[in-house]
């Protein structure tokens, strides 16, 4: 799975790059007009102002920053067991779904449409090897069901945002073949679960001493 989180973190840092381009062409707008019509297409579709819409960028860069800062996480703690790397892991997931989910519409130009397709390419891959793990008979607690569960939210969020800025077509969804995607726990209880595993070693260690 560490493979799969590093092509996430790829990913991300390609939005990460996004936003700091975002950020100089607010620096130099006249410079950018293109870039400026892009803002003002935004805000008006958003019913907002530019400088509203430039407060909503800089939510949105602080977003990204936290993603990464998690993604970090699961690169750093990815050899140290499942439980060490579960809770960062769902934490990414929640918080990517979010971003796609307020912010989609950041997403217009070819080059951002191109991050979301890589970023679900990316995750329909882990959640298809991680299904492949997971049975009838896997317990709720089982870190591969709790990541699968966590991966349907994600998924749904990401194919929607790629709809909407045209990143894919329905046909390129439908073959991503991935059958029924409807969570069966809501996000409390996925992040509930992710954080019990992470203390079960405690537990165990405590109810052995």
């Amino acid at each position: 799975m560490t493979l799969s989180f590093m092509l996430i973190q790829e990913t991300i840092s390609t939005f990460q790059a996004q936003v700091e381009m975002f950020e100089q062409c607010l620096h130099f707008p006249n410079a950018q007009h293109e870039f400026s019509a892009e803002l003002a297409e935004i805000a008006s579709t958003r019913g907002i102002s530019q400088d509203e819409l430039k407060q909503e960028i800089v939510q949105f860069k602080q977003k990204l920053d936290r993603l990464l800062k998690l993604l970090e996480k699961i690169s750093e703690t990815a050899n140290k067991g499942e439980s060490a790397v579960l809770l960062y892991f769902v934490k990414s997931v929640f918080l990517l779904k979010e971003i796609l989910e307020v912010d989609w519409d950041l997403f217009l130009r070819n080059d951002k449409r191109e991050a979301i397709k890589k970023a679900t390419s990316g995750c329909v891959a882990l959640y298809k090897e991680i299904k492949n793990a997971v049975s009838p008979e896997t317990p709720k607690k089982d870190g591969s069901y709790v990541a699968l569960e966590t991966l349907k939210y994600g998924l749904k969020s990401m194919i929607e945002a790629g709809l909407r800025v045209n990143a894919f077509s329905q046909e390129e969804v439908n073959a991503f073949d991935l059958g029924d995607i409807t969570p069966q726990e809501s996000e409390t209880v996925l992040i509930f679960l992710s954080t019990m595993k992470k203390w079960e070693p405690v537990y165990k260690r405590l109810a052995a001493s």
